[in-house]
């Protein structure tokens, strides 16, 4: 999207704002039941955010709820 490449050229790769940014597209896809594709947002969130804020923030915590949430839409509840 638009926005997410702005904020990466602004701000980079690593900015917890792209994280931000990550994760409200990859809600956007599962209210169109893109799971497959929200999963794969929903990590590269939680991936600048462990980078960016560290195991313990609260941020790091939503994604991996939000990546629970997908894994179960999709029978998923192993992993």
């Amino acid at each position: 999207t638009a926005a997410l490449e702005i904020l990466l050229k602004a701000l980079g790769p690593d900015h917890p704002n792209v994280a931000t940014t990550y994760s409200n597209i990859g809600h956007v896809l599962v209210s169109q039941g893109k799971h497959a594709e929200a999963l794969d947002k929903f990590t590269t969130a939680l991936e600048i955010e462990l980078k960016a804020l560290g195991p313990d923030h609260p941020d790091v915590g939503k994604s991996y709820a939000n990546m629970g949430s997908i894994l179960c839409l999709q029978g998923k509840h192993a992993e």
